[in-house]
């Protein structure tokens, strides 16, 4: 897993459709860390008044941890979200969280999440993320969470 990677569209590797996608793009996934982008858009359903609301900054970083589980928990050719799975992935906990600023529509999101795993088994993943996210090259918003994804075969 290195930033030489060419990755797939990101509706392979995370269960959101529109209007809930919340990633644009892959930067890279290397060891524990992820990192995606994201240009918030006037159309956005966490956008109010010109403005990336805290949760939509929140589900950003979870989409992105969702692409980090998705390289580390798969075998090779299997992918971890799948359409024909009954998949599960929620934001358990927001154990610290600090907003900066907001983001304006037409910034882009630069989004670094570091993922360490609590808990695995056949069908259930518990994570710890650290998440930070840039605009402008300013940090916007910094948290910690708790993330579970259920996973149940057809």
């Amino acid at each position: 897993m290195n930033n030489a990677m060419t990755f797939p569209p990101i509706e392979e590797l995370i269960p959101h459709r529109p209007p809930m996608v919340l990633v644009d793009r892959v930067v890279q996934v290397n060891g524990l860390e992820t990192e995606t982008a994201f240009l918030v858009t006037p159309d956005c359903l966490f956008v109010a008044h010109g403005k990336l609301s805290e949760m939509g900054m929140l589900e950003n970083l979870a989409q992105t941890s969702f692409v980090f589980l998705n390289y580390f928990f798969i075998e090779p050719d299997e992918v971890l979200w799948d359409k024909k799975k009954d998949n599960l992935g929620v934001i358990s906990t927001i154990l610290d969280l600090h907003v900066a600023k907001l983001a304006d529509v037409g910034q882009e999101l630069h989004t670094h999440t570091l993922t360490e795993l609590v808990f695995t088994s056949d069908f259930l993943k518990i994570c710890n993320i650290q998440g930070t996210i840039s605009v402008d090259g300013e940090v916007a918003l910094q948290a910690t969470m708790k993330m579970l994804l259920q996973t149940k075969d057809e």
